[in-house]
């Protein structure tokens, strides 16, 4: 895998040289994203981190979120809402997430890039405010938003809000700003990349009832793009590419020591417990790489970082006998020694710090 270059297109070939995606560059557009396999997982962790997300301002004043329809309008999906609940009139405010599936879709990536996508997924929330509390909500999302986007950063300082803007077409009633991310800072080359837009309309009437609505809205995939950006061009070494370890396709993978591969014995009872550490590290819902071999351990790691594995368990002979093992970080390459009954508590515990 290629380093990350000093431009945006070298940033991006490096991006497809990467275990992650495949596409194809038409000058300065993305054209036909594909996702490997370990990026189908890492979109599937940021659709759901996104999901989880849920509240638009503090925990003591969280907003209610509903999951609503892309073919239903506003109104449609709160009398579905009010449905599922007793026919009880939802109370402002309320949320409705809706994923939105779309073809043929033409997302911006940068001053003059683009990217082309001939199947996509559009994250958008739309909160229904009582109509005083409209301004106050968007600050406080959008420094939710922002604070959301760093969470998964090599880089947090590379993400900013933008200036408000108003709309005056609509008499200036909609307001919108925007989480944006500045890549390659420090060259000529640098680009600014909009990553999420956030809608303010105020006065706007839903049924029977007055309300400030916000809209705020993703596209995933450029979203995996961005991350994948992130962690390249931060990278600093080809081998290595630091995805967040909450977001990360695989929590972990196991390497066995390639010199106690000549014992059958030794190797035969290495791979049942490297099958027993799979299975129950996966019941704690901590997704495990398949693949383990018996080599030196520089090659195994190297093929781990190179998809974003946060923690390498390195299993030898010592382990059968004494329970211990290394827990090898991806991010400091140091390595601290652990017992087989302190699996999976404390590799649970870690990642979720």
């Amino acid at each position: 895998m290629a380093r990350a270059g000093k431009t945006f297109i070298e940033l991006l070939q490096t991006c497809r040289q990467s275990s992650f995606v495949d596409f194809r560059l038409d000058g300065a557009t993305v054209r036909d994203l594909s996702l490997t396999s370990v990026g189908q997982l890492l979109r599937n962790n940021l659709r759901t981190a996104s999901n989880q997300l849920g509240s638009g301002s503090s925990n003591s004043n969280a907003v209610p979120l509903y999951s609503g329809s892309s073919n239903r309008n506003v109104l449609e999906n709160l009398d579905m809402v009010q449905r599922a609940n007793g026919n009880k009139v939802p109370k402002l405010p309320i949320g409705l997430l809706v994923e939105e599936a779309r073809t043929n879709q033409l997302v911006s990536l940068g001053d003059g890039f683009a990217l082309q996508l001939p199947e996509t997924l559009e994250l958008h929330t739309t909160y229904l405010l009582p109509p005083a509390m409209g301004s106050q909500f968007l600050y406080q999302l959008q420094r939710q938003r922002k604070i959301w986007w760093m969470r998964w950063s090599v880089d947090p300082g590379r993400y900013f809000i933008s200036d408000m803007r108003r709309d005056e077409a609509d008499q200036g009633r909609t307001t919108a700003v925007s989480i944006c991310a500045r890549f390659l800072d420090r060259s000529e080359h640098a680009q600014m990349v909009e990553l999420e837009r956030l809608e303010l309309s105020e006065g706007e009437r839903v049924g029977e009832r007055q309300a400030a609505i916000v809209r705020a809205g993703h596209n995933l995939d450029r979203a995996v793009l961005a991350i994948l950006m992130d962690a390249l061009e931060c990278a600093a070494s080809e081998q290595c590419v630091k995805i967040h370890r909450k977001i990360a396709p695989y929590k972990c993978g196991i390497v066995c020591a390639g010199e106690d591969a000549t014992d059958a014995n030794v190797r035969n009872n290495l791979i049942e417990l490297s099958k027993h550490l799979t299975y129950v590290l996966r019941a704690a819902n901590l997704p495990v790489h398949e693949s383990f071999s018996f080599e030196q351990a520089s090659p195994a790691l190297d093929r781990l970082d190179q998809i974003g594995i946060p923690y390498a368990l390195l299993l030898s002979a010592g382990t059968l006998r004494t329970g211990l093992l290394q827990l090898r970080s991806r991010d400091t390459t140091l390595s601290e020694t652990i017992h087989l009954s302190d699996l999976p508590h404390y590799l649970e515990r870690i990642i979720n710090a």
